[in-house]
């Protein structure tokens, strides 16, 4: 399944489901949701994994980063959380690393609910963070 994202502007937050996805792809769905009507700045961003099925090496999510940290500025998100049902997975954790290593408010967790959480700002530590 391709990348796609909804956005709940009550909710204020974008959330993008899908396969795992090369940086093109991500160039692409990160461009449309910069011209998207809808998107605010200080929306946060929820990236779902929970359906998804085939990984990307480390050097692939290296490669996604640099997108992400290219849309960035542009799309100003308050924060931006991963949900990966998998105790271990590489490639959220290479994103987390990388994310935190630019100073990027990025987490990582095993549970939506936890996830949101941390998206409407709780400040608590949250034991499903890696």
């Amino acid at each position: 399944m391709p990348l796609s994202y909804t956005i709940d502007t009550s909710q204020q937050l974008i959330t993008i489901v899908g396969e795992y996805a090369e940086p093109e792809e991500w160039t692409d769905l990160l461009a449309a949701i910069l011209q998207d009507p809808r998107r605010q700045p200080g929306f946060a961003f929820l990236r779902d994994l929970r359906g998804a099925q085939r990984p990307v090496d480390a050097a692939t999510v290296v490669r996604i980063m640099q997108v992400i940290r290219r849309f960035w500025p542009h799309l100003q998100p308050s924060r931006a959380a991963i949900v990966t049902p998998l105790e271990f997975d590489p490639a959220a954790l290479v994103a987390h690393a990388l994310a935190d290593a630019q100073r990027l408010p990025l987490q990582m967790f095993t549970t939506y609910d936890a996830a949101r959480e941390w998206l409407r700002g709780g400040d608590k530590e949250i034991k499903e963070t890696a």
